[in-house]
């Protein structure tokens, strides 16, 4: 994931050898990867990542971008298994696609880098289409801006703005349709998502749960509510992300995992609800343009910490959050 500039620049190198793997008796230099980022936090994950790749017998790659793989895809799943000996399954669970990748080491390091590298292209295809869509000719997004130089806390606490023209246009004429004003709520994203939201907004492939309330883009009125969520997605990620946004809920009523869309509104078929909800707490919508990013919030996850009030300043506004780590 790209990041910010003026931050400082932190470099790291991590080793590629397994702990099995011997050095060549010939000498020579040993073979590192260097890892390079503007932001340490990234360079950690990014450490972290590698470390998990490097010493596994089968790793899993977690991207709902994954459903939105054709045919050509598909056939490079099947030569990668042969050009590294590995097995590859897919995995669609709960409206979460994956795929875990088994086999010798070796071939697992050079499959997973394969596919994820598979994946960020179809992520990337999918974002230019719905620019395009938009009809936007050139980048509309600006560079995510740091709410406050001094915002890192001893948590390691971050707030970056989103701003968008394009998004913001597209949310305020939704906002003409619907009768109730928008509510500030967030949603908890993996950290491959956080740039591509910046450019093309909320998505459902971006950060599904376990779909009970639909196949839709979930929001929760709260930091904590967001963090409970999304809990069994991100297990075990050091850093966490969350996007605070306005969100048009309109005529909202309860949910079910079969919507594909909200259900009728009265006897009208082609009224449709707004949203759907589950008491007041989490919010579906079926439609991304009604939801505007406002701000990226980024935290370390410390389990030591068992509640946490954070306050800061954003746009001369005082927003309050409440986080809590199990």
């Amino acid at each position: 994931m790209s990041r910010l500039q003026g931050f400082g620049h932190a470099t790291d190198q991590y080793e590629s050898r397994a702990p099995n793997e011997h050095r060549s008796p010939r000498g020579g230099a040993t073979p590192h990867i260097e890892l390079s980022s503007a932001y340490s936090d990234t360079l950690r994950e990014a450490t972290f990542w590698l470390t998990f790749i490097m010493s596994s017998d089968s790793f899993t790659i977690h991207n709902n971008f994954i459903q939105c793989f054709g045919q050509t895809e598909f056939d490079e799943l099947l030569s990668f298994q042969t050009k590294w000996k590995v097995s590859i399954k897919e995995n669609l669970k709960d409206g979460c696609a994956s795929i875990t990748i088994q086999g010798a080491s070796r071939g697992i390091r050079a499959a997973v880098l394969e596919v994820e590298a598979m994946c960020c292209k179809v992520q990337e295809d999918f974002a230019k289409e719905l620019e395009n869509l938009m009809g936007l000719k050139s980048p509309t997004s600006s560079p995510r801006k740091p709410v406050d130089d001094n915002i890192w806390l001893w948590l390691m606490l971050q707030v970056e703005k989103v701003e968008n023209r394009a998004l913001r246009q597209l949310f305020d004429l939704k906002k003409l349709q619907v009768s109730t004003s928008p509510q500030q709520m967030y949603q908890r994203l993996p950290a491959q998502f956080c740039d591509l939201l910046s450019r093309v907004g909320f998505q459902k492939e971006f950060a599904p749960p376990d779909g009970k309330l639909g196949k839709g883009i979930y929001f929760s009125s709260s930091v904590s509510g967001a963090e409970k969520l999304w809990l069994k997605s991100f297990a075990g990620e050091e850093y966490l992300y969350f996007v605070e946004a306005e969100v048009l809920t309109g005529n909202s009523t309860a949910g079910s995992p079969d919507l594909i869309v909200p259900p009728p509104f009265g006897r009208d078929p082609l009224t449709l609800y707004d949203s759907v909800e589950e008491g007041l707490a989490t919010f579906v919508v079926f439609n991304g343009h009604q939801a505007l990013p406002k701000y990226l919030i980024t935290l370390k996850c410390l389990a030591s910490v068992s509640a946490l009030r954070l306050q800061f300043i954003a746009n001369k506004m005082l927003l309050q959050f409440e986080f809590i780590i199990f």
